[in-house]
């Protein structure tokens, strides 16, 4: 495993680590620099102990708020994952809805082509009688 020297706390460290973990590393060391410089106004006041302490403290917090958001994520996929299949299946139920409409216009369409042949002969059917009363009536 390669070795990389890096400074925490002002302090030099010479860590191993798998290629792979390399970034990882230097951005915890950064974080974690970043931390102590932003308790630079307690240096001299307090320990370092103390200042590592308040660092490790606000990193923990941090921890559990990010595990927090991590389940809420975890809940909010799974809701979702709920509404997804609550579509899927009102697509369905639409998709059947949908079917049952097409076959109802088609069938009244039907009865409408029916209808209108049934009007054609009364239609005609009268023509006819009209003529037979005129002929009657002459």
């Amino acid at each position: 495993m390669p070795d990389i020297e890096v400074n925490v706390y002002n302090q030099k460290l010479k860590l191993s680590y798998k290629e792979e973990e390399k970034q990882r590393i230097l951005k915890a060391v950064e974080i974690l620099n970043n931390n102590w410089d932003k308790f630079s106004n307690l240096h001299g006041k307090v320990s370092d102990l103390k200042i590592a302490t308040l660092i490790s403290l606000e990193l923990q917090d941090s921890m559990e708020d990010t595990l927090e958001l991590k389940d809420k994520m975890k809940a909010r996929e799974a809701e979702i994952e709920l509404l997804k299949k609550e579509i899927e299946c009102k697509n369905k139920e639409f998709e059947e809805i949908n079917k049952n409409i097409k076959k109802l216009d088609s069938e009244l369409n039907n009865k409408n082509e029916e209808l209108s042949k049934v009007e054609n002969s009364l239609d005609e059917l009268l023509n006819e009688l009209l003529e037979i009363k005129k002929i009657i009536l002459k």
